[in-house]
């Protein structure tokens, strides 16, 4: 193997996890993501000896609400300052918040906090999403994002099994009086001890301080107190006009939601549908999760060698799409379960590359605020599939005839076609890179796919070639000498 081809050889999950600055990045977000699902698991506990059932929405609810609001904020602020400096005094903050719970008596307080932890963390994604592509080669964008995907949300069972744990110990850990013994004091206690270990991380990152252009600073000589909502303004411009962003953005808005839909419909259509208790439910959520690993696992290994990711991402919705439509076709839970883990898998692996595309895709300078518009959509979209999706199914029992008389069936159909129709219109936008591709030999095509596979084979026995600097990328090792 030639010094060239050595130096253009991606490095594999595995070593993108072992050593350079994106492995701290990653170690910080995953200590941080599953001190995170603890607090979770904690704060609906709380909310629920608070208030009741009622309690829980609201609770839940005032984690999605600032994104509707203050995600285009947060995202000029990391387009706008310092990024590392930004993640660190986000994660103190966030640390502060969540031990502060500890003294929460209320509803309306838990509320508060909530929404101001909500407020810091839609600071912190976006400036860490902004990071990614200055932190590995292009090549290596796809492994990253499902290393990202993967501590993100792979470590609810770990989240869970921690809050689980820590039950018995937390009558007798109580800090000297400061806890009050219960398992949610001490279950937000360990979340913002992974925040404050999340800090420590992102300390050891090299400099990722941006040198914002004069004319962005100062207006005719003055400081320009108006260049944030002009930043704002042409983030909005840039995500709504850009031919190979927009269409990626709404879709992807549309796919989460709907898995929305089926998070919320799952336990309806397995017990009213499917005629299964909590056993179906389970099967249907482990189908989802198992199949959402698969397509992450899949798109890790051939993602990284084909060029046009936005045309991958538009066929993995029509994956999905067909498959949540399908599953609200199925009479029997071995068919709810096969077509459920299929929309995990179109799923999973979209979400990848959607955030793969839109990396290579954006430039630094508007980063942040791309990926800013982002999480606001998806939240929004969240929010109303999940807010619609049962009131909607009610509405339409009865009305069609035939397997079609239950709401939940027709609410299933009607999400798949929402997102199919969403993989089309992504696809239609590039349809002329893919009358291209339709002239190109497809011997090419199948050996780029074979030698993928090659490759993360190689890269799981650690036998691919050390990588070299690149001018687009910092990989440097753990001890900060270039790697």
């Amino acid at each position: 193997m030639t010094e060239q081809t050595q130096q253009d050889e991606p490095r594999g999950i595995l070593q993108l996890m072992r050593s350079g600055p994106f492995s701290r990045l990653w170690r910080a977000g995953l200590i941080s993501s599953t001190g995170d699902w603890v607090a979770i698991l904690a704060t609906i506990s709380l909310a629920e000896e608070l208030a009741g059932g009622s309690g829980i929405v609201f609770a839940l609810g005032s984690r999605i609400l600032p994104g509707l609001f203050f995600a285009a904020i947060g995202g000029v602020i990391a387009d706008r300052l310092n990024r590392k400096t930004v993640m660190l005094v986000v994660e103190v903050a966030r640390a502060s918040l969540v031990f502060s719970i500890v003294f929460v008596n209320s509803i309306g307080m838990l509320v508060l906090v909530n929404l101001a932890l909500e407020a810091f963390t839609l600071v912190f994604q976006p400036a860490k999403e902004a990071t990614v592509p200055n932190l590995v080669r292009r090549s290596e964008l796809v492994q990253a994002n499902s290393l990202s995907l993967s501590a993100a949300y792979g470590t609810f069972p770990l989240g869970a099994a921690i809050f689980l744990l820590i039950a018995p110990l937390a009558p007798h850990v109580t800090f000297w009086g400061l806890l009050d013994g219960s398992n949610e004091d001490l279950a937000f206690v360990v979340d913002a001890m992974t925040y404050f270990a999340s800090a420590l991380i992102i300390w050891t990152l090299p400099n990722l301080g941006r040198a914002l252009p004069a004319e962005r600073r100062r207006r005719k000589g003055r400081v320009d107190l108006l260049g944030p909502l002009r930043d704002l303004w042409e983030g909005i411009r840039f995500v709504a006009t850009h031919p190979r962003v927009r269409p990626v953005v709404g879709s992807m808005t549309v796919g989460l939601a709907g898995g929305g839909i089926i998070v919320v419909l799952a336990k309806p259509y397995a017990r009213n549908v499917l005629l299964t208790g909590s056993t179906g439910y389970a099967a249907l959520l482990t189908a989802f999760g198992f199949g959402a690993a698969l397509g992450i696992v899949l798109v890790t290994i051939f993602g990284p060698r084909f060029t046009h990711k936005d045309i991958l991402f538009g066929l993995a919705l029509v994956v999905t799409g067909i498959a949540l439509g399908a599953a609200g076709l199925v009479k029997t839970i071995l068919g709810g379960v096969g077509w459920i883990l299929v929309m995990g898998l179109g799923a999973g692996a979209g979400y990848v590359l959607g955030f793969a595309h839109l990396h290579e895709q954006t430039s630094d300078e508007i980063r942040g605020r791309t990926f800013a518009a982002l999480f606001s959509l998806i939240r929004i979209g969240l929010l109303t599939a999940m807010t619609a999706a049962l009131p909607v199914a009610g509405l339409l029992d009865g009305v069609f005839p035939g397997l079609l008389a239950d709401g939940d069936r027709v609410v299933l159909i009607l999400g798949g076609l929402t997102i199919l129709l969403a993989g089309v219109a992504t696809l239609w936008s590039v349809r002329r890179v893919l009358v291209q591709l339709g002239q190109v030999d497809r011997s090419r095509t199948i050996g780029a796919a074979t030698e993928a596979f090659r490759s993360y084979r190689k890269s799981l026995s650690g036998r691919d070639p050390e990588p070299t600097v690149e001018m687009d990328a910092i990989v440097e090792d753990d001890d900060g000498s270039p790697g």
